[in-house]
């Protein structure tokens, strides 16, 4: 089968899939530095190496994702990209509301066993939209784009795989490879803010507005 026609129209789940793998790759590394260099909580470097993935994600999906002619990509990604941030913002702020704010209650020490395995099957749930968007991609037939999207999409299940390792281990294993707040936010990506971003990408791209 070939690459996507011109004004093909992903499915949600398979953008969903796509986005979520393209940030992820670049969060993790962006993480990773700003343990790495020790660089300062709200510095310029900071805030980039922390809202930059989530902008530049999608915006390489759009860019990516079908055989339009490079005017109509590079449209496509600038309208919606910045659509996909707001989105993604609101949506996260939404499910903290509707979500963490209600169970804050079960939050106690003697609930956290329990707790830990929820959020490791969490995780697996929400990244499962990225086995989805793989089998589309072997299904549309390899390409250059297709054969890299299947590669980043490979690497980040191995990732999402690690991640749910690590959320299962009773030790403080992730605090051994970074430092307080990168934990937070690398177990805030997984279970909040790359679902929240590749949702709003998955909507918005279906609607075919760019």
């Amino acid at each position: 089968m070939d690459f996507p026609p011109q004004g093909f129209a992903p499915r949600v789940l398979g953008t969903y899939g796509l986005v979520y793998a393209c940030t992820a790759l670049l969060l993790a590394p962006a993480l990773f530095l700003i343990d790495t260099l020790s660089i300062d909580v709200f510095t310029p470097a900071y805030l980039a190496l922390i809202v930059g993935p989530f902008v530049l994600g999608p915006a390489v999906v759009f860019a990516t994702d079908s055989r339009d002619d490079a005017r109509t990509l590079a449209i496509r990604s600038a309208v919606l990209a910045p659509l996909v941030a707001l989105t993604g913002v609101t949506l996260l702020f939404l499910a903290m509301m509707l979500i963490v704010i209600p169970l804050s209650v079960f939050l106690v020490p003697e609930n956290f066993a329990v707790m830990t395995v929820l959020s490791a099957i969490t995780v697996i749930i929400l990244a499962a939209p990225m086995a989805f968007s793989f089998i589309s991609t072997i299904r549309q037939g390899f390409s250059a784009r297709g054969l890299v999207h299947l590669a980043v999409l490979a690497t980040v299940m191995v990732i999402v795989g690690w991640v749910v390792v690590m959320t299962l281990d009773s030790g403080d294993t992730l605090g051994t490879f970074m430092r307080r707040d990168m934990v937070g936010h690398f177990a805030g990506a997984f279970t909040w803010y790359l679902p929240s971003f590749s949702l709003a990408a998955g909507v918005w791209r279906q609607t075919g507005i760019a």
